[in-house]
């Protein structure tokens, strides 16, 4: 399928991964890295002439302080926060955006996918301008992707647990990378200890938490402008798409990249920010650039970022098209042989 890379098949393999990591930046990539720390320069310029404060990341650190307001995460990344509160501010947003740049090009060195298309895209831009979490999540899910491959269960427990802090994006995609990892049960198992002892640390540093977060979504829900689910328009409906991949003959390799595409359709709140852990799997150039038309956002505002459910769209119907029409076209033949 021409859509995605060539090496889809060998995404999970340790050999491929660590020889990524150790090839050289490649002009593009070189010009992808630039321009992503040039821009983190133009938004830090940006905020400080036109008083702009970075809604993300200011938010990250108002925990620090006490203050939770639109604080959806699980509290056991609050340490992060209060020890980046301790560097100056602007520094300390400078070093956040540095930190996401590195981070996704280093996932989209594991997954196999393309790192200067990932640093180049609407989204890319969009997290670094608001000084989001998202990029260094996809990080800690890369660093599990790799630690299961090169068997290091405690530090792929580690690397999977950083990106469960958000729960729409460490809990499914987590969950289908520790499910469609090549290794026995009793490995899987072991990847859960250390996340299972720090979360319930986290209980007992905190243990009214998980009801503490329940309650602040009730009172004051986090803004959906930007969510690309189709939950806001066909609601349960949506789970469908879980269980075409399921049910259809696929490769293991494809059956994850369907499942992990419908996974911003279904879930009820996905943020078109997060769309860049997409993009750090082997998906090719198509959905990246049907989602830089997210830079229509300046013309039509959130209504043209809420439309991007199309770049996982194009995912999914990419890889389940061919099985679905190859399934009709052998099912009309044997009927026309009976019917001879």
């Amino acid at each position: 399928m021409a859509l995605f890379h060539a090496n889809l098949a060998k995404f999970d393999a340790a050999a491929e991964m660590d020889a990524r990591l150790r090839s050289r930046i490649s002009l593009w990539e070189l010009f992808a890295l630039t321009l992503a720390f040039c821009s983190l320069g133009i938004f830090l310029w940006a905020h400080g002439q036109l008083n702009i404060v970075p809604f993300d990341y200011n938010n990250y650190l108002n925990t620090a302080e006490g203050n939770f307001l639109q604080f959806y995460y699980a509290e056991w990344v609050l340490p992060v926060f209060w020890l980046w509160a301790r560097i100056p501010y602007w520094w300390g947003y400078s070093l956040w955006g540095i930190l996401n740049i590195l981070c996704l090009f280093f996932a989209a060195r594991i997954f196999g996918g393309s790192s200067s298309l990932a640093l180049l895209s609407f989204q890319m831009f969009y997290v670094l301008f608001l000084g989001q979490i998202v990029g260094i999540l996809v990080g800690g899910l890369a660093l599990g992707w790799w630690a299961i491959a090169h068997r290091r269960w405690y530090l792929a427990g580690l690397g999977l647990f950083l990106a469960g802090a958000k729960f729409q994006i460490g809990i499914p995609f987590g969950l289908l990378l520790w499910l469609t990892a090549k290794v026995t049960w009793s490995e899987r198992l072991r990847v859960l200890v250390l996340p299972a002892i720090l979360a319930v640390l986290s209980l007992i540093w905190h243990p009214t938490w998980p009801i503490d977060l329940m309650t602040r979504i009730q009172d004051a829900p986090p803004y959906d402008w930007g969510s690309i689910s189709l939950w806001r328009w066909i609601g349960p409906a949506a789970l469908i798409l879980w269980l075409l991949p399921l049910l259809l003959p696929l490769a293991r390799e494809r059956r994850f990249l369907a499942l992990a595409a419908a996974c911003p359709l279904v879930i009820p709140y996905f943020q078109s920010a997060d769309l860049v852990t997409l993009y750090a799997l082997p998906v090719g150039w198509l959905p990246v650039l049907l989602g830089n038309l997210g830079f229509l956002f300046f013309e039509y505002g959130f209504q043209a970022l809420r439309w991007l459910w199309i770049v996982p769209m194009s995912v999914y119907l990419a890889i389940l098209s061919p099985v679905l029409y190859r399934l009709l076209h052998d099912n009309v033949f044997v009927h026309k042989a009976n019917d001879r």
